[in-house]
This record gives structure tokens, C-alpha cells and sequence, in this order.
């Protein structure tokens, strides 16, 4: 065979070859959120069986035992946010302020999932936080600014995310409160104590 042609040949196989390649690495992918752990139950599913909501029961403690953690990695967060608050550049303290409402935020998510889905006025729970989050933000940028929007200056937005911080703050404490009033084995006063940042510990 002549290897002009032979050399066509394996180059329009490559060729074939790589393109069936390409096309199997990018295809969709059908996805399923993992089965739970043993001891999750009452998870809702959708048609496909995927499962769409991670329910946590106060009944095992596995489930709650993050709680416990939860002012050590605000402590945490805190201190890399300091760095940004110490430029006094307001630009770095809104990001700062910004990264431990992000935080803030994740950490409400996880306690809602004692609850059961939709709870919350009829919404997620993540529907619900980000409209809490965004009336906070609206209820004090215009708190700073009595003489009228755009009046106070940048250093409206550093009081503000202060003032959303402690909100969220509060919110956290309140949920952990209510979840926690009838269980023994957390002291809550010692929790809320530590996430206020009087102690170091829980």
C-alpha cells in the first residue's frame, strides 16, 4: 500500500479517535446527590430519587456534635477577617466584614436542616436567609445615612456589615437556643458564652 495513503488512513483513525475521546470526557454527566449516612431519615426525593434535602435530627448526636464547634471556627474566621479590618481601608473591611457574613450565613444553613424543609414562611431556609440578610443590610445602610442615600460616606458600608454581623450573630444563638433548650448534655450557656467570645472554649 502506498504510505501516502496508508499514513491518511491512521491519521483519519486518530483523528476519529480522538474526537469519540473528546466527546465522551465532555458529555453530560447524570448526577445523584448521595444516598444519606445511616441514621438520616425522612429525606425528601425528587422524581429521579435524587435526593434534594439532608434533614438533621437533634435525637443523634452525631447531627449536632458541628454545633459544638462552632465558636472555635469563628474564632477562626474572625481572626482572618482582622487582617482586612486592620488595613482601614474600607474597601478591605467591607470584604473583611463580608467574608464572616458569608460564614455567618452557612452556619444558619446547617442549623436549619433541623427543621423541616420549607419552614420558613413557606421558603428554604436558604431563600429565607437571603432575604434576612439582604432587609438587614437595606435596614442599616440606611440607619448610617439619616441625611439621605449616598450622604455618609464609605464608612457606611464598614458599620454596616458590623451591624449584620452582630445580626446574624444574634440570629445563630436565638436558633441554637431553640434547639437546644430541652438537651441535657449541651450547655448552652457555655455555647453562646464561647460563640460571644467571652471564653475560648465551649
Amino acid at each position: 500500500m502506498d504510505p501516502t495513503i496508508l499514513a491518511a488512513i491512521i491519521g483519519a483513525v486518530a483523528t476519529l479517535a480522538t474526537g469519540i475521546i473528546l466527546w465522551h470526557l465532555q458529555r453530560p454527566k447524570a448526577t445523584t446527590t448521595p444516598a444519606p449516612h445511616a441514621g438520616v431519615v425522612g429525606n425528601e426525593t425528587n422524581a429521579g430519587g435524587a435526593t434534594t434535602y439532608a434533614r438533621r435530627y437533634l435525637e443523634h448526636p452525631s447531627h449536632y456534635r458541628f454545633v459544638k464547634s462552632l465558636p472555635k471556627l469563628k474564632a477562626v474566621v474572625l481572626e482572618n477577617a482582622q487582617e482586612g479590618w486592620d488595613t482601614g481601608v474600607t474597601v478591605d473591611m467591607r470584604e473583611a466584614s463580608y467574608d464572616v457574613i458569608d460564614f455567618l450565613e452557612y452556619v444558619w444553613l446547617r442549623l436549619a436542616l433541623f427543621y423541616p424543609q420549607q419552614h420558613w414562611n413557606g421558603q428554604s431556609a436558604a431563600d429565607h436567609i437571603c432575604d434576612y440578610i439582604q432587609n438587614r443590610f437595606a435596614f442599616h445602610w440606611s440607619k448610617h445615612e439619616p441625611d439621605g442615600p449616598g450622604t455618609g460616606g464609605t464608612i457606611v458600608g464598614v458599620l454596616t456589615g458590623g451591624d449584620v454581623m452582630s445580626d446574624l450573630t444574634n440570629l445563630i444563638a436565638d436558633t441554637v437556643s431553640a434547639l437546644f433548650v430541652n438537651n441535657d448534655e449541651f450547655d448552652f450557656l457555655a455555647w453562646r458564652a464561647a460563640w460571644e467570645g467571652q471564653v475560648g472554649d465551649a
